[in-house]
């Protein structure tokens, strides 16, 4: 947004103080324009002081006398006594203006509101006993520049009075030249071209704000985002002496922890006394209302009008801009890929009055790119390389400036272009960066109230990338929000509806809540039977989901029973090598080995390694699959030495393409782990189940059904060591849990009761009553 210039450019005194104590004079304070982080001071006021600066809060890097004492020239207002965070930015420009050498420049470049002056304003303060002349200076107008450099020149006894802006500029700089102890401001400068002739040489330090990026041929740079969440929990906590940390932090989330924003926020909420909750609330329902609302001390304009001014001044400048800002409006306040932005602006039908600028030079790549980078120089969006990113409240302010049935015809558009980005197979990691980088934008054109079945389609997809990326949670959550939505949209018998169970299923399972499956799948595969049968590829993806719900419920002979049948169905319906095939066999293979037929097992599993690796590659995660099945059936058949050789190259394998906190990669190294204690290697398969059972608790949590399965292999392993009493404590916690959560008839509690009985008689002591077999 157009920042006006906020700097706390004062009207000084003219002449020079002696010593550390000048004496006492009125000084007129002016801020024209608004600051971007926290409290700047009010817009044009008048501040009388006694002192003639009043004393700022000492720096906790310097002492207190230092920090109270003024520079002989000097003309900037109080440092802000509720500033917050910014740590590490301001011992970064320290760093760098301290570097040495010729003349340090630094420019400071961001959002509007996102605390530009106020760093600025706050290293000065910070570092004011390092410098003997500081000065602000208003740069938004470079017209203005001159009369400010012959103020300067009068405060440094260069000039007797005010001359015009060239003699000015020739003194001043001449004066600076010759001196190492000073620091310049140049306060939201807009083109760097405008500020180089004011610039002087010599040791001292410039720093620059500005809205604009375009600094790096002129000055060192620092992108200035928004708070990190613990800084903007702390700025609100300063202001509002009775929000809790719980209460800022949720503020700010909804803030998207914008400083402008949270200043704004606490200003009403003090002058007001509206709870947190309401506020949030109405942020919600009137954004832009509440936008309006709340003055800041230092800003010359809400939130809401500076955004509003800075809008229209870019429809002026630049209409293709201003079609862009309006696409971005309605996405994600996340990065959008250039590519992705022209996708949806091709696809929207820029015969739209508002896009119509846009579509002249959509093709156009130097000028496409040049009405995005002008969005950015606006301070309205941040521009980075192959993306632009605009704040989700700047967001709702630009959303509220478009005629609603516009706005709604643009939704529709943009719905239908997302649709058609497909990032490829969700599966499949090498489509990952791309899914991650689209996924925010699906989300936000709300696929749960489309009425476009193709953006139903790759909120589908959406599900399933976040399902095999690991993020089980938000899969849970977005597959349920469609499930519900679709339901009462669509009905219960739409094929969307039924998509997004089946997805669900899956969420449900790899959270550990088993207790869900069962009402789901049933109520989906019958639904899918009746409307599509039973060879439909739908019906038969659910029924081989089916099959796994039983064996993670224990039920392992009608897991079987069904994984034969759908197999069976899927070679006769798509052939031997068609992915879901591929899938079933993989899923027989399991389950024979729980059925104990270790020698189909075996043969089932080595025969779809070896399939998966001729059509998706060895390091597919879909081929990683049946390596741990092949893996299990190798160790139950006797052969240790090449089930350890599998389980160590797909447990490494994924490591390398999931990382190691992945749940695949867990349920690798619970393979490896038994592999290891087969192969008579102890010690080694202690260390591996030692490290999995840390990350599981991490990952999954204490009681999630493969923390506690992993628990017992860790114990089986402990006891392998003889550490018998750290063993059982182990065993006996992750059955106790066990039987609890699944019963005693469930197959995991058996092999946990089982690996307690093993360490109580390896201690001496007596096995536990009941009937158990060992389960891997």
């Amino acid at each position: 947004m157009a920042e006006p210039s906020d700097g706390p450019a004062t009207e000084p005194s003219h002449g020079r103080g002696s010593g550390d104590d000048p004496p006492p004079v009125t000084q007129r304070v002016l801020t024209e324009g608004h600051g971007t982080s926290a409290v700047v001071g009010s817009g044009l006021q008048v501040n009388i002081h006694a002192s003639g600066v009043p004393a700022p809060r000492p720096a906790a890097d310097q002492p207190a006398a230092a920090a109270d004492r003024p520079s002989p020239v000097w003309n900037l207002r109080p440092r802000d006594p509720n500033f917050a965070g910014r740590g590490s930015e301001l011992a970064e420009l320290r760093t760098r203006l301290s570097s040495g050498g010729a003349a340090g420049v630094q420019a400071i470049h961001g959002l509007g509101g996102v605390g530009k002056t106020q760093l600025a304003l706050e290293y000065a303060h910070r570092h004011r006993a390092d410098y003997d002349v500081v000065w602000w200076i208003s740069a938004e107008q470079s017209g203005a520049i001159g009369e400010q450099f012959s103020t300067l020149g009068t405060a440094l006894g260069v000039l007797d009075a005010q001359v015009d802006s060239v003699i000015a500029q020739s003194k001043v700089k001449e004066y600076l030249r010759r001196r190492d102890r000073w620091l310049l401001i140049f306060d939201n400068a807009e083109e760097p071209e405008a500020l180089r002739p004011w610039l002087p040489d010599g040791a001292g330090h410039v720093l620059v704000t500005s809205r604009n990026t375009s600094w790096g041929q002129l000055a060192r740079t620092l992108q200035l985002d928004v708070l990190p969440r613990a800084e903007a929990v702390e700025l609100l906590t300063l202001r509002l002496a009775r929000i809790s940390a719980t209460e800022a932090g949720q503020l700010a989330e909804d803030l998207g922890d914008l400083p402008l924003a949270l200043a704004q926020a606490a200003s009403y909420l003090a002058e007001f006394g509206m709870s947190v909750t309401d506020y949030r609330q109405v942020l919600r329902e009137e954004t832009r209302a509440v936008l309006d609302e709340g003055q800041p001390a230092g800003y010359p304009h809400s939130l809401a009008a500076a955004a509003t001014l800075s809008t229209t001044a870019l429809g002026a400048r630049d209409p293709a801009a201003l079609a862009v800002l309006y696409l971005c409006a309605f996405l994600a306040p996340e990065p959008v890929p250039t590519d992705l932005l022209v996708t949806i602006a091709r696809h929207a039908d820029l015969q739209l009055d508002v896009l119509a600028p846009l579509a002249q030079i959509i093709d156009k790549p130097l000028q496409r790119q040049r009405a995005i980078s002008a969005v950015g120089a606006s301070g309205l969006a941040r521009v980075e390389l192959g993306t632009i990113t605009v704040h989700r409240l700047v967001q709702a302010v630009v959303r509220d400036q478009i005629e609603s049935a516009v706005a709604a015809e643009l939704r529709v558009r943009i719905e239908a272009a997302l649709g058609t980005v497909n990032p490829g197979d969700p599966r499949d990691t090498a489509t990952w960066p791309q899914w991650s980088m689209v996924l925010p934008h699906l989300l936000a054109a709300d696929p749960a109230h489309t009425d476009n079945p193709d953006l139903r389609l790759r909120a589908r997809d959406a599900i399933v990338y976040l399902i095999c990326r690991g993020d089980s949670r938000p899969a849970q959550q977005l597959a349920d929000n469609l499930y519900q939505e679709w339901k009462k949209r669509h009905g219960p018998d739409h094929v969307d509806t039924l998509r997004a169970a089946t997805e669900l299923v899956w969420a449900y399972r790899d959270l550990g809540q088993f207790h869900r499956l069962r009402p789901l799948i049933d109520d989906t595969l019958t639904r899918q039977i009746d409307i599509l049968g039973r060879d439909h590829p739908d019906t038969l993806r659910t029924a081989s989901d089916l099959a796994i719900v039983h064996t993670e419920l224990g039920n392992y002979q009608r897991a079987h029973e069904i994984a034969e049948d759908v197999y069976r169905r899927r070679v006769q319906v798509l052939g031997e090598d068609h992915p879901d095939t591929l899938t079933s066999a993989n899923n027989l293979a399991n389950a024979l080995v729980n059925v104990r037929k270790f020698g189909r097992a075996l043969e089932v599993a080595e025969d779809v390694y070896r399939r998966r690796v001729q059509v998706l590659g060895e390091d597919h995660p879909d081929t990683l699959m049946p390596a741990n099945n092949w893996a299990l059936a190798l160790g139950e058949a006797g052969e240790f030495g090449r089930a350890l050789e599998v389980a160590e190259d797909a447990h490494r394998r994924r490591v390398r393409l999931l990382g190691e906190d992945h749940p695949d990669t867990l349920r690798s190294a619970n393979n490896l782990t038994n592999a290891l204690g087969e192969a008579g290697e102890f010690g080694r398969a202690l260390g591996v189940a030692e490290d999995a059972h840390r990350r599981r608790v991490r990952v999954l949590g204490e009681d999630h059904p493969n923390t506690l399965r992993g628990m017992v292999d860790l114990a089986r392993m402990m006891g392998q060591r003889r550490q018998f009493l750290a063993a059982r404590r182990l065993a006996e916690a992750a059955y106790r849990k066990l039987r609890a959560s699944l019963g005693g008839q469930h197959p995991y509690t058996e092999h946990a009761r089982t690996t307690l009985d093993e360490i109580t008689i390896a201690m001496g002591g007596r096995k536990s009553t009941g009937k158990a077999r060992r389960r891997r």
